[in-house]
């Protein structure tokens, strides 16, 4: 309660690996910062010259999970789009994980698809067109 969701750390796109395997260290490794029992976690920007540290309890999929619940819909019925490292459990918790033609690839790895267009192509509207075209997509308007 009141403590902010994330930091950012602004380094240079050669130190960025060696920053968040520092920041890492010394988060692990001293229980007197960790919130709740847990520590925070570091992950890659998605423009290479920052990165972010979070609190434990923070991330899309927790995100996603409290917002199916409160709409009534499950998890396996929901579609996810992403990019970056912040999108990895968002992408994970999904029925259908879709990442970007120009995602990373820690988030490729546990995608459901990789799509053929980048964000700039307009890739998530797009995407959402040929589902819906094709007879996949069910839309929940509250009942």
């Amino acid at each position: 309660q009141g403590l902010p969701s994330k930091m950012l750390v602004l380094c240079s796109v050669e130190d960025q690996d060696r920053m968040i395997e520092r920041f890492e260290s010394v988060l692990q490794g001293e229980p007197e910062t960790w919130l709740d029992g847990k520590p925070a976690h570091t992950i890659r920007g998605n423009l290479g010259f920052f990165m972010e540290i979070l609190h434990p309890d923070v991330c899309k999929g927790h995100g996603l999970k409290l917002m199916c619940d409160h709409l009534k819909i499950p998890l396996d019925e929901c579609i996810a789009f992403g990019d970056g490292d912040n999108d990895y459990e968002f992408i994970r918790m999904a029925g259908k994980g879709i990442v970007m033609k120009n995602g990373r690839d820690v988030v490729k790895e546990v995608a459901d698809e990789v799509i053929d267009l980048t964000n700039d192509e307009d890739g998530v509207i797009r995407t959402l067109q040929r589902m819906e075209e094709a007879g996949q997509l069910t839309f929940n308007v509250g009942s």
